[in-house]
């Protein structure tokens, strides 16, 4: 409900108007003389009268400066013959004037007219507080994608010099350790140009979601496929039924499972097992990714799923933020739930678990066509 403040020296008639006035808006009405910037409550609107305006004049002009670049109307009401008194405060600090004796029609539309300039400045301020929030986002991520591009192209430019200048004297166990490098680093590329491509319509609310049944025990397998080649971590995939189905986006489930099989090879010791588990029931499908990584502390946990935020343990392992923030929104675009659970030095495990839907399993479908 808009807030009026009444600033007005006749005391029966700052009661009569705040009564009217109460049963649209929230009004206060402080005495006449009361010390105006101890005020405890904020307000949208001030209606005051030509002694008011000329004993707070100072307090009007700094209390609607400091609203700047919001508007804060000021409306007077004053007689007709004490208009030339107030007429130096116009239009520098007034917003509207109303002649005595009122209108109650009249006082109604004013109030209005300036209740909703007041919104629409609320809503330009909101807007433009979102357009720099987003500024500063792209000025940021900009920065974070280019340092994450530029160093693996660096030391894929490096290796590539070894291969042609040395080919010849490096062995090919040296030659083969030099080619999974560079394919490590152009994976770690494309990932993040998956990422931005990603935000580039995720965030923006364009993203749409493809559903179409796919066996999920094959997907995981081609997930871990490409997510294995690219490390030493020997990713485990677990799952008690030989054939599961299940309605979803494949495009989104990419980003979800190769954005957390990444992570929890980056922040795990080289060589540290990775275990995939994929559990279903009539309902649901249940994703659990478990590493023995460094692990994520309490207090990170809460802002995991932010943009652009990095866990304090991370230390110089490389990352832009994003990874985490783009699971969780593929997840929501399933009306899905992602949760985690770590101790630091033991590890970390986080679940996805997204709707089946009513899709059968595929071995029922198996067996129903065997029978026939």
């Amino acid at each position: 409900m808009c807030k009026i403040l009444l600033l007005l020296e006749h005391k029966e008639n700052r009661r009569l108007l705040s009564e009217w006035l109460e049963t649209r808006y929230e009004v206060f009405s402080p005495d006449f003389g009361d010390d105006l910037p101890s005020l405890p409550q904020s307000f949208d609107l001030c209606i005051l009268s030509g002694r008011a305006l000329d004993r707070y004049s100072h307090w009007l002009q700094t209390t609607k400066k400091a609203q700047e670049p919001l508007f804060l109307p000021f409306l007077l009401v004053t007689s007709r013959r004490d208009v030339g008194m107030v007429t130096r405060h116009l239009w520098r600090t007034i917003d509207e004037l109303i002649i005595t004796p009122i209108e109650k029609v009249e006082l109604q539309a004013r109030v209005e007219m300036l209740f909703q300039r007041r919104q629409l400045s609320l809503k330009l301020k909101i807007a433009n507080e979102n357009l720099q929030e987003i500024n500063e986002i792209k000025t940021r991520f900009i920065s974070i994608a280019s340092h994450e591009i530029r160093n693996p192209l660096h030391t894929i430019s490096a290796f590539a010099q070894i291969l042609h200048r040395s080919s010849e004297k490096l062995a090919e166990e040296k030659k083969q350790e030099f080619y999974n490098k560079i394919q490590l680093y152009v994976k770690n590329i494309t990932n993040l140009l998956d990422d931005i491509l990603f935000l580039s319509k995720g965030e923006l609310g364009k993203k749409k979601i493809n559903l179409a049944t796919s066996n999920l025990n094959n997907f995981c397998d081609q997930v871990i496929q490409e997510t294995q080649i690219i490390s030493d971590n020997k990713i485990n995939f677990f799952c008690q039924d030989k054939y599961i189905n299940a309605c979803i986006d494949e495009k989104l489930l990419r980003h979800i499972l190769t954005n957390l099989l990444t992570n929890a090879i980056k922040y795990s010791p080289q060589g540290s097992p990775i275990d995939l588990e994929l559990i279903s029931n009539e309902e649901e499908v249940i994703f659990q990714i478990k590493d023995k990584g460094i692990g994520i502390t309490p207090e990170d946990q809460q802002h995991l799923f932010e943009s652009f935020y990095r866990a304090s343990n991370v230390g110089n392992i490389a990352g832009t933020g994003l990874g985490l923030a783009i699971a969780k929104q593929c997840v929501d675009l399933h009306d899905g739930k992602i949760a985690v659970n770590s101790e630091v030095g033991v590890g970390t495990t986080f679940t996805v678990t997204l709707p089946i839907g009513n899709m059968p399993r595929l071995e029922d479908s198996l067996d129903e066509s065997n029978s026939l």
